[in-house]
């Protein structure tokens, strides 16, 4: 019986060191940010915009000096990197990006993405699509997360969104 206890032990202990190692890391949470106050030089991370009906775009506004800082948790050929362009230049290309498609859009969201050290990352600019929208006003799920000096960022629909795409054949 003592050694099954010690067995038991030892399967626990690798179960806690495995969940702790594939965890997330901390979630960073954003907070809202006025588009008049982004100043300075970013690097422009864009995603989607890969077909004219497609509801999944986001801008990132990201701070050159942290960008090696950052991942995305999505394939390598559904996004895009400007470098070096001012914030009026990055956020004006982020608009027209969040924007981009048939869909109507009918207005932006901008969130301040912290560093994880009290400092900002960049900032993210989401759609806001109309209530009637197959999607909803807010179809995308973005998060963050810190792990070992790196910040990825994960996008992905919301799961109801997802459920009813599939129902439509979207």
């Amino acid at each position: 019986m003592n050694a099954a206890r010690q067995i038991l032990d030892v399967a626990a202990l690798i179960v806690i060191f495995t969940i702790q190692g594939c965890s997330l890391g901390t979630q960073l949470r954003t907070e809202t940010a006025d588009p008049k106050g982004i100043q300075g030089t970013y690097d422009l991370f864009t995603y989607g915009c890969r077909y004219p009906d497609d509801i999944e775009h986001a801008a990132f506004l990201i701070a050159p000096d942290k960008a090696g800082m950052v991942d995305l948790y999505v394939p390598a050929t559904s996004y895009k990197v400007k470098r070096g362009l001012s914030a009026d230049q990055a956020f004006a290309e982020a608009n027209t990006h969040v924007r981009c498609g048939v869909r109507t859009v009918e207005a932006i969201r901008v969130h301040r993405i912290p560093d994880g050290s009290g400092g900002t990352l960049g900032f993210e600019v989401l759609p806001r699509y109309p209530a009637t929208n197959v999607g909803g006003m807010d179809p995308l799920n973005v998060s963050y997360a810190l792990k070992d000096g790196k910040i990825t960022i994960y996008i992905k629909l919301l799961p109801d969104v997802e459920r009813k795409l599939k129902r439509l054949g979207q």
